[in-house]
């Protein structure tokens, strides 16, 4: 069949698009990855597939996920039955992968994974913001919550908002958010809290959960990260057999990937990941590696640095934010070092002597 005529199910099966995915074979990775830039249109349905393999992969089999319909329940206990034995324990790679594509399509016979899929969607009737690259909009919404978006960035509500109902935003892009507090007395637990009085917000794969707080969201078609400046935020991470869950404090960086599914959690200087709000990162004594890392969170650039010694320096003063490429100068003249950049690939080298 060729593969401009391909749907969910032809991408799961095939041998050499779960090759792709598994990024074992070189020759298949440059093949699909050109054959989707050729064919946006097909791009959708390779993205679900690629990402029920991937969450399917090293999955072992979990009990029957209550809530199915009787009939649907026979189903997936009859397809299950016809199943291999659970990734993990395979020695071979390809079975692995074969393991998951034939679990992927027993989750679509059984009704379309959407009993593990309960992604709230954004409603009909809905307010859309945007902004264009290089552009920055501030958004007060009706609650008094302040949203600021970064370039390229969407926000979608509910049109109308009102006391009683959840607050929900979708995020694509990048938004800051100071939100405001409904709750009347303390909550200690915010999953537990009333819907009416929650802030959640949707980006990518992540339900973020808030009662009042002010914290950075980043979601790009490969990974979502979240950084709180202040409070309590509650992550939530729903897959095809996994839902994970993590309260993050003062300072937690949250990152998922398509890479590693998994909710990874570091310390970072959070004033850094909203500096793009103020136009400015401001150092204070930070040192190089943290730099670094921040390089690689915020602006997506692979970092090399040729000479470990490097990274004991400090780096203190106000470098610009919105542009990797007015920072890199001003970085290099700040530690007085070289750096080079060569698409999305920057090498940090000792200053020429």
């Amino acid at each position: 069949m060729p593969h401009t005529h391909y749907s969910l199910d032809d991408f799961l099966l095939d041998e050499s698009f779960q090759a792709y995915v598994a990024g074992k074979d070189e020759q298949a990775v440059r093949y699909w990855q050109q054959w989707l830039a050729e064919h946006p249109g097909q791009q959708a349905d390779a993205r679900q597939a690629q990402e029920l393999l991937q969450d399917l992969a090293h999955t072992r089999p979990r009990p029957v996920p209550t809530g199915l319909k009787e009939q649907e329940l026979r189903k997936f206990q009859q397809a299950r039955r016809a199943l291999p034995t659970a990734a993990p324990r395979l020695r071979s790679q390809r079975r692995a992968w074969r393991w998951a594509a034939s679990l992927a399509m027993v989750l679509l016979v059984v009704g379309g994974l959407g009993w593990w899929l309960r992604r709230p969607a954004a409603p009909a009737s809905a307010t859309h913001y945007a902004t264009t690259t290089g552009q920055q909009r501030t958004i007060t919404l009706p609650d008094g919550s302040v949203v600021t978006l970064n370039g390229n960035s969407t926000l979608t509500t509910a049109a109308t908002w009102t006391a009683e109902t959840p607050r929900e935003v979708w995020l694509t892009g990048e938004g800051y958010f100071r939100v405001t507090h409904r709750a009347t007395q303390p909550v200690a637990d915010i999953n537990a809290a009333p819907g009416n009085v929650k802030f959640v917000v949707h980006a990518g794969k992540l339900n973020i959960a808030v009662l009042g707080t002010e914290f950075d969201v980043s979601t790009q078609p490969t990974s979502t990260k979240v950084v709180l400046n202040s409070g309590r935020i509650a992550v939530e991470r729903q897959a095809l057999l996994t839902r994970e869950n993590l309260l993050m404090k003062p300072g937690d960086l949250v990152e998922t990937s398509t890479a590693e599914p998994e909710l990874n959690r570091r310390h970072v200087q959070p004033a850094l990941y909203s500096a793009w709000t103020r136009g400015q990162l401001e150092f204070h004594q930070t040192p190089l590696s943290e730099v670094v890392q921040l390089l690689r969170d915020k602006y997506n650039l692979q970092v090399e640095v040729t000479d470990s010694t490097l990274l004991q320096q400090a780096v203190t003063g106000d470098l610009p934010a919105a542009d990797p490429g007015l920072l890199l100068p001003a970085l290099a003249r700040s530690l007085d070092i070289r750096v080079t950049r060569t698409g999305d690939t920057v090498r940090l080298l000792p200053a020429a002597r």
